[in-house]
């Protein structure tokens, strides 16, 4: 099984520096139409799923370019 990703380790491989919360705030109110991301309990960390860190990576590499 492949290993899960949280939001800070997503924000430094994108290049960002505010600690995963623009992420965060993706993950909770998503504006890509894919639908919302489960599989989250309110107050937990997010531990993402390898295709849905690569929902983020789109996300956030489609706003970059």
């Amino acid at each position: 099984m492949d290993a899960t990703v949280n939001p800070v380790q997503l924000a430094y491989e994108l290049g960002h520096i505010d600690g995963g919360y623009a992420i965060r705030r993706f993950l909770r109110h998503p504006d890509d139409g894919g639908g919302e991301f489960t599989g989250h309990l309110y107050r937990q960390r997010w531990e993402l799923a390898p295709e849905q860190a690569e929902r983020v990576r789109a996300r956030f590499r489609a706003l970059a370019g």
